[in-house]
């Protein structure tokens, strides 16, 4: 038998095949849908409600709406989600709708799912829900925390930030968790250039997740990618503030006219409508709209004094570890603070100044159960010391801080701990201590004197001097310091008569110049015929000769006499005549050459 292919016919074949399967997987979408629910069931007129409707499949498309006259249902957002059910991965999509009454009335919506009953919206003209059922009333009027955040698309329409809250009243220092919501048009949003950021002062922004989860969105028809990022405001002084994010982002702005534009966005693949349309990068911030705060200061009545400063919702346990220990041996005392709330602020001393215990400061850590650290469990462990043998009681713990649901200060109570100390080991005492025997007084009061830990070693028998080592004791410590006196005394007098020569040479070499340096000055003085410098560079060199007469011994009768004439000069007599002391430079002279010669 002979195959003929044709490229053509065969093209044919699979374009059809696959338009026959999406076909068929977007009607079975349509008939897949999970669940449906209408909040709330009461309004007026003038207000909406909200219709969640979840389907399997990851079609954004496949939810049709039923139409029911005198309502307008409107699609606001589309959600995709990948859920695990048994296992098995399952992509699930959330549409919510906006269903509008023209005219009061009950409306009757038919179920979305074959065998679910038709959901019913009854619509009143004024507000008579709220004088028949204040509850009801209250429930209907007060929108979702997020509802007024709407959102609100750039100036092009490429991308969009929400920051919900689930609260608009809050306390100083109480921590709020949040969603940040940032939605990227695809195509038109070439990167991402950093995490958000608040935009007030008066807020901060705690442990802000690194990777955001990814999520699609269909707002007014078009497709975004939508990152979420979970975090923790709190604020951080009372009174009405806006609060707002931002997230720097560059953009593709387009060139073309917006009429031009329209007609570029009927293409829907971004690939294209980038073809076809002109593009410049941009870098812009988009922000979320601006949420109205209202923070309110903590109250000053009832504040208990070891209130720290934690807000939120808290319960304490405790337990001891061992239950049973030697006097002197640690024990551990943990405390357990776990629940929601600013856990940055929760903090406790513990146990203080307890009587036959030694206590120490605590430490903390502390273990999250959520991404942002909202929820958690922050651990307290002491160290403790028991000094008395016996059955012991340590008193409960507390911990205080500041409920706001309730808006007033709680203290949480642990119970009472029960413990059994043994007597340390070695420790033969009797209840009543008796006093240490003299041979060992000093030793025993540093060891086991009263109130303090037990021993590590115990007392030394009768007739031991002390726990002191022999080799530490006074007589034997008289032998090595004796040694080493001996051993420097030996080393100096070895040295001392090459000292004393080589002391002996250096002074030498001193007095030589000097003598040089004063007959420079009094040849230089002479020929500049000036007496009183003559005089002073005489007295130099016949110090010098003085302190070094050679072997000729005492100094010749000139220089003496030169040296009477420089000390009369010096005390206010009449300088020598130019003839005079020319002769006394020939005596400086001999003077300075006698005793380098010697």
């Amino acid at each position: 038998m002979r195959v003929v292919s044709h490229p053509r016919l065969a093209f044919v074949c699979v374009v059809v095949s696959c338009l026959a399967v999406g076909f068929a997987g977007r009607a079975a979408a349509a008939q897949s849908v999970l669940s449906a629910t209408l909040v709330p069931s009461q309004i007026t007129v003038g207000q909406s409600a909200e219709l969640t409707v979840k389907t399997l499949g990851a079609g954004l498309e496949a939810v049709v709406l039923p139409s029911v006259p005198g309502l307008e249902l409107r699609i606001v957002e589309q959600t995709h989600h990948l859920e695990t059910v048994h296992g098995v991965s399952l992509g699930t999509t959330t549409t919510r709708v906006q269903v509008t009454p023209l005219l009061a009335g009950v409306y009757s919506i038919p179920g979305l799912t074959p065998p679910a009953q038709p959901l019913v919206l009854r619509v009143s003209v004024d507000d008579a829900i709220g004088k028949a059922s204040p509850k009801t009333a209250a429930t209907a009027a007060k929108p979702r925390a997020d509802a007024g955040e709407a959102i609100h698309l750039t100036a092009d329409g490429s991308a969009f930030l929400r920051l919900s809250l689930p609260k608009r009243e809050v306390f100083v220092g109480e921590s709020v968790p949040v969603d940040i919501e940032l939605g990227l048009r695809p195509g038109f949003v070439n990167s991402l250039n950093g995490l958000p950021t608040l935009t007030s002062a008066d807020f901060t922004l705690n442990n802000l997740s690194r990777q955001p989860e990814r999520s699609e969105r269909v707002v007014d028809g078009v497709r975004f990618a939508v990152l979420t990022w979970h975090s923790v405001v709190a604020p951080v002084r009372p009174g009405t503030f806006t609060l707002s994010v931002e997230s720097p982002i560059t953009i593709r702005q387009r060139l073309r006219p917006e009429s031009e534009a329209k007609l570029e966005d009927q293409l829907g693949d971004p690939f294209l409508q980038n073809l076809y349309g002109k593009t410049v990068k941009k870098d812009i911030k988009v922000a979320s709209p601006a949420a109205v705060l209202d923070v309110l200061a903590l109250p000053s009545e009832g504040r208990p004094t070891a209130f720290s400063g934690a807000v939120g919702s808290f319960r304490i346990s405790s337990d001891l570890v061992p239950d049973k220990a030697a006097a002197g041996d640690p024990l551990s005392l943990r405390m357990h603070v776990s629940g929601s709330g600013n856990f940055d602020r929760v903090d406790s001393p513990m146990l203080e100044h307890l009587d036959q215990w030694k206590t120490y400061p605590p430490k903390s850590t502390f273990m999250a159960n959520d991404p942002v650290g909202y929820q958690g469990e922050k651990n307290f462990e002491q160290a403790l010391i028991a000094s008395r043998a016996g059955p012991q009681t340590l008193p409960p713990l507390s911990f205080s801080y500041f409920d706001p649901i309730a808006r007033r200060y709680a203290t949480v109570t642990s119970a009472p701990l029960q413990v059994t100390i043994t007597p340390a080991p070695g420790d033969t005492s009797a209840p009543a201590p008796l006093p240490p025997s003299p041979t060992v007084a000093g030793d025993a009061a540093a060891v086991s004197g009263a109130g303090s830990l037990r021993p590590d070693h115990a007392l030394p028998p009768a007739g031991v001097r002390g726990l002191r080592p022999l080799y530490l004791q006074a007589p034997f410590l008289a032998v090595p310091a004796a040694l080493v006196l001996g051993f420097a005394a030996a080393a100096w007098r070895q040295r001392r008569p090459t000292d004393v020569a080589a002391g002996a040479r250096r002074r030498r070499q001193r007095q030589l110049g000097a003598t040089h340096r004063a007959l420079a000055a009094g040849e230089a003085a002479a020929r500049a015929e000036d007496p009183v410098a003559f005089c002073a560079a005489a007295r130099q060199l016949i110090a010098a000769r003085v302190a070094n007469p050679g072997e000729g011994g005492e100094a010749p009768q000139e220089l003496r006499e030169l040296q009477l004439i420089a000390d009369a000069q010096r005390y206010g007599a009449t300088p020598s005549t130019a003839v005079e002391w020319s002769r006394w430079l020939e005596v400086l002279r001999r003077a300075a050459v006698e005793p380098e010669a010697a």
